[in-house]
């Protein structure tokens, strides 16, 4: 049995109030993971509030249906001090990643405790539940509902299935398992809707969206003959189109369906917010490592990290550590 179901019974018997939280710009899976384990808590008699920096996108909304999801203001009130509580970050290994919340939490709460399947945090593994095998965050939540012999609600397999739909990017990344489709099932029987979830997740772009992805599909450059892409996502982008940064992110992923593209580089800035990069590839090319040394993290073939530089500086760094796939 994995040593995270102890660390967090010997995590839970210390503590009875509780932050859930997961990374700035939150997608399916650290949404749905959130309302999922809140719910557990719920049935252990235990109090917890979920606060995240930054708020739902819109595509997200429907794993939400009682607003359980909170978003962090300086008007904001939790019903109990921050000093009296624990935090559990999910779906990211780094507890400084959760965006402008972390300011508030730093150096005031009891404890935090990590669910999370990315790579990196090494140095977590002990003590913390970091799965990195796992297909998403919402499949380790979903063990945790079975560890601790609780039925999800409906609500929560909904959440769960979204989460885990997203982060595999409909069961075809390259951590979906056998299991990971069991589970799938499982969740549908207890009332997950699989069209439902597709439709909001992925047919609900706005038409900004869809103009926002065409100028960012026009800055790309083309590397290694056809085998890497590389784009940006500006704040003058988001401006002109009146998009949200959310749905720029997902540009990422255009690339690797053309034929011969096996990595795809996005370097993304939101307005008045640090330069990020996305790196994406198909096959053997681990971009975790290229995150991990920038001081990211992520998966084999999905990984990012913020950068100290402009963004254009950003740009020509990221393609060079890619380069290193690609030498004769």
């Amino acid at each position: 049995m994995h040593r995270g179901f102890a660390n967090l019974e010997r995590f839970l018997s210390r503590h009875d109030r509780f932050i859930i939280s997961t990374h700035e710009s939150p997608d399916g899976d650290g949404l749905g993971a959130e309302i999922g384990f809140r719910e557990i808590l719920g049935h252990m008699g235990r109090r917890a509030v979920i606060l995240n920096s930054d708020p739902v996108p819109d595509k997200f909304l429907f794993i939400d249906p009682e607003h359980e999801i909170n978003v962090y203001s300086d008007s904001v009130e939790l019903p109990y001090p921050v000093d009296d509580c624990a935090v559990f970050v999910l779906d990211t290994n780094d507890f400084d990643n959760i965006g402008r919340l972390f300011e508030l939490l730093k150096g005031r709460v009891r404890e935090v405790f990590i669910v999370d399947h990315h790579e990196g945090g090494k140095d977590k593994l002990e003590s913390n539940f970091i799965k990195v095998e796992a297909s998403s965050t919402c499949e380790i939540i979903y063990s945790l509902f079975v560890y601790f012999n609780i039925t999800p609600s409906r609500k929560a397999a909904q959440a769960l299935y979204a989460g885990m739909l997203f982060d595999t990017g409909s069961f075809r990344y390259p951590k979906t398992t056998p299991e990971t489709f069991r589970i799938a099932g499982h969740l549908v029987e207890l009332g997950a809707d699989p069209f439902r979830s597709y439709e909001h997740i992925y047919e609900n772009n706005s038409l900004a969206s869809f103009a926002l992805r065409a100028m960012i599909l026009s800055t790309m450059e083309v590397h290694h003959g056809g085998k890497l892409i590389a784009m940006k996502l500006t704040p003058e982008m988001l401006a002109r189109s009146g998009a949200s940064f959310s749905e720029g992110e997902l540009a990422i992923n255009v690339p690797l369906t053309v034929q011969g593209v096996v990595a795809s580089i996005l370097v993304k800035q939101d307005a008045n917010g640090p330069v990020k990069v996305s790196l994406r590839t198909k096959g053997d090319y681990d971009v975790a490592q290229i995150a991990i040394v920038n001081g990211g993290g992520g998966h084999k073939n999905a990984a990012g990290y913020k950068s100290g530089y402009s963004l254009e500086e950003t740009f020509r760094r990221a393609i060079r550590d890619m380069d290193r796939f690609f030498a004769d």
